[in-house]
């Protein structure tokens, strides 16, 4: 007989992070760009929030902010809130920031020769933040360092430590700045693309080392990924980015087995499905639109199968006439910032023609808002957020900030065969 499923543990009172309708903008030659636009969302203590999207849809830069270290100038933050344990980030000193950042929020950066300095060697750079966070004496931290290296799977760490980040591998590196991370057991892990330059075996080891911490510890996860399979395995609740805002929020089996947005459907049909023998992979047409030439309406409309579908199928004058790149066609006139006539689009970007410029309602002075005809984020189910004129139940559902402290259940035997390595993506 099986032995009963571990209680699911019970939810904190408040969340660990929450962002408050986040807004991000950078100065450049052809004026402001916003590539975050009213982020929100929350991870509680022992959670993973993984988020997902194509490159160029906000996430990393959503991420570098919590952190603050969007570099100003170009950037600023023209609203909203970063809370952490109640204090709100945005409002701290820099000398504040410092006792923050590595001890209680650390972050895994998705380039690691970018991220470590080539001209000191890996024991040194990971032992500095230790002596700094922990208060330790050097021997300490340089034992502390080795049994970081150990536990990502770096192999004889003693002699490692005395190395430089160009005598390593891209992968080794990439161990190397997760253990950097982890070396100071902070309260939020912030991981960009943690795993990417790591081959499969290791990827594994490197999850479920995460995974072991929280347990333990319970740490929280950001995860940043563009890999649907490592979200399955390891998010609670899953933010899916499009364009600088938040399309979808729900729990990683609604996602999954219900997705609302026709963008995360889009995702999920991407991934090569085994067994199947179709001739191509499907793909997402177009690209993701540049932050400088958003389109009015919901930002998705020109990529959209959906809007296209529905088009097809209705009345005419609900519909208007888009072209993209060398392609003409109609969707529906709600998801757009128009009511009838075409729209043209510059390059394959959504850049409106003169004459046809949407109105928008976005406050200049915190970037927030929706522009004209963009659907907001509503709670069309429990617990499931979405931006779309066309998902189930959007017109009755109310416009709610998206907040899930969903855990996975977790059994015995899970706990033990991960322990033993018996992991499968």
């Amino acid at each position: 007989m099986a032995p009963p499923p571990i209680p699911r543990p019970v939810a904190a009172a408040r969340p660990l992070l929450e962002l408050r309708d986040l807004n991000i903008a950078f100065e450049t030659s052809r004026g402001l760009v916003r590539p975050v636009q009213d982020v929100s969302y929350s991870i509680y203590p022992g959670q993973t929030l993984a988020v997902v999207g194509e490159s160029g849809c906000g996430k990393s830069v959503t991420a570098l902010s919590i952190l603050r270290l969007i570099p100003s100038p170009p950037g600023k933050v023209l609203g909203g809130q970063i809370l952490f344990e109640g204090r709100d980030l945005l409002s701290l000193s820099e000398r504040e920031m410092q006792s923050v950042r590595g001890r209680d929020i650390a972050m895994i950066f998705q380039e690691p020769m970018t991220s470590l300095n080539p001209v000191y060697t890996i024991g040194d750079q990971i032992a500095e933040a230790v002596m700094l966070h922990q208060k330790v004496s050097a021997r300490q931290g340089y034992e502390i360092a080795e049994q970081a290296m150990k536990d990502v799977g770096i192999a004889d760490p003693g002699r490692r430590l005395h190395e430089y980040p160009h005598q390593m591998s891209g992968g080794m590196r990439q161990r190397v700045m997760i253990a950097m991370a982890l070396s100071c057991k902070p309260k939020l892990l912030i991981a960009d693309e943690p795993t990417t330059a790591l081959d499969v075996t290791i990827q594994a080891q490197i999850l479920e080392l995460l995974r072991k911490l929280q347990r333990e510890t319970g740490m929280a996860m950001l995860l940043i990924t563009h890999d649907l399979g490592v979200v399955a395995e390891n998010a609670d609740a899953v933010a899916v980015m499009y364009a600088s805002r938040v399309v979808e929020y729900a729990t990683v089996e609604q996602i999954f087995d219900r997705p609302q947005h026709p963008y995360t459907e889009g995702l999920l049909k991407s991934v090569p499905k085994l067994g199947a023998h179709a001739q191509r992979l499907v793909s997402i047409p177009g690209m993701v639109p540049n932050p400088s030439n958003f389109p009015g309406g919901c930002k998705f409309h020109t990529r959209c199968p959906r809007t296209r579908e529905l088009a097809a199928r209705a009345n005419p004058a609900e519909t208007v006439e888009v072209r993209s790149g060398d392609e003409t066609f109609r969707v529906m006139a709600r998801c757009t910032a128009r009511t009838a006539g075409p729209v043209a689009y510059a390059r394959g970007h959504a850049q409106l023609s003169a004459g046809a410029g949407p109105v928008g309602n976005v406050d200049p002075a915190t970037g927030g808002g929706a522009t004209a005809g963009e659907p907001e984020l509503r709670e069309v189910s429990g617990g499931h957020w979405a931006r779309c004129h066309y998902a189930e139940n959007f017109e009755k559902s109310p416009v709610t900030r998206p907040d899930l402290a969903n855990k996975r259940e977790v059994t015995p035997e899970a706990v033990a065969s991960a322990e033993l390595g018996e992991v499968t993506l």
